[in-house]
């Protein structure tokens, strides 16, 4: 064949351009040519003339674009070159010339707060509360994309991965698209498209790098228990949730790099519809982690309003002359060198 050129259905030549249109349009999630690549199978000159020609630079932008979500969203330089029809030293080139490009033009005025207790009263719609166009109902477990955002800045460099293996609503996606850090998110319910479906009970997925940061929010024991779902680790009794947070905290060390860090939100909380017990999970896992080896260097208070507790709650606490925990805490640890 001539110049790179190969059978498509027996019948039709396609040359590299074409290949490379058709990469370029599928990396960007586009659709609507099929009836183009028909006529290309069928053999119509015009067409396949069309879609030989080299692409323009509108193209080029669009398809190199691309080709730099692909890679910030986790992929590695071969799987990008091998899904956009180019060899990995053109897909480095481009990643190059794109990171100093983004680097350089980046305007973000958030910087990481100087004290360790943080107030936010609504979350930040620009993270975890949507997906393109389409409105997604709050995840049960949605912490502010404030808090992800100052984790983010403050724990890690531009282009470094987070990873997120409970990613819920997409929160830490969103954080890491506006900050230019790679991401790998996972749930075992996803409910956004760019979220991969893993159990992480069975530990952690195969992933391009070892991570920089890991962020972890898993359910607070039996807290919104209702609301995931019914074989999920809210439906386990506290002696088997800690089980599940020791192995945790096992296979987070065996995965982040030398000298990463974690931050494991989570909440200690009265139990008062059950065991009327103040259930102290903060400082369970703290010494979890720290069996796990880790080295416990922060700890953050990320203080929720008072409407997260119903009027049941209030009743039932003013009754009993108990207090209310309207604080969420987020353990900061780090592996050593």
């Amino acid at each position: 064949m001539r110049g790179g050129e190969e059978k498509v259905g027996g019948e039709a030549t396609l040359n590299k351009n074409v290949l490379r249109r058709i990469a370029s349009l599928q990396l960007q999630g586009k659709d609507g040519h099929d009836q183009d690549l028909l006529a290309i199978v069928a053999n119509d000159p015009d067409t396949l003339a069309k879609w030989s020609m080299p692409l323009t630079k509108e193209e080029r932008e669009a398809r190199d674009n691309a080709i730099f979500d692909h890679w910030l969203a986790g992929e590695t330089e071969s799987e990008v070159a091998n899904n956009a029809k180019l060899n990995v030293g053109q897909v480095c080139r481009i990643l190059h010339v794109l990171r100093a490009s983004k680097c350089d033009t980046i305007q973000i005025t958030e910087q990481p707060p100087t004290y360790n207790v943080w107030n936010f009263a609504t979350c930040d719609p620009r993270f975890g509360g949507k997906y393109g166009d389409l409105k997604l109902k709050d995840h049960p477990g949605r912490i502010p994309g404030q808090a992800v955002l100052n984790l983010v800045l403050w724990l890690t460099e531009p282009f470094d991965l987070v990873v997120d293996p409970m990613g819920g609503g997409g929160t830490t996606i969103d954080v890491c698209k506006y900050a230019l850090r790679r991401y790998q998110c996972f749930d075992i319910e996803p409910r956004r498209p760019d979220i991969g479906r893993h159990d992480i009970r069975q530990g952690y997925p195969k992933l391009p790098c070892k991570p920089k940061f890991i962020l972890l929010d898993p359910p607070y024991w039996r807290l919104k228990r209702e609301k995931y779902s019914e074989d999920g680790v809210a439906s386990l009794s506290y002696l088997e949730w800690k089980g599940f947070m020791k192995k945790l905290a096992i296979d987070t060390y065996k995965t982040l790099s030398k000298g990463g860090t974690v931050a494991l939100f989570i909440q200690s909380f009265l139990d008062e519809w059950e065991s009327g017990e103040y259930i102290f999970a903060n400082y369970d896992c703290l010494n979890l982690f720290r069996d796990a080896k880790f080295k416990a260097i922060m700890e953050i208070s990320v203080n929720m309003t008072s409407q997260n507790k119903d009027f049941r709650d209030v009743l039932w606490a003013k009754k009993n002359q108990k207090l209310l925990s309207i604080k969420r805490d987020v353990l900061v640890f780090q592996k050593p060198k």
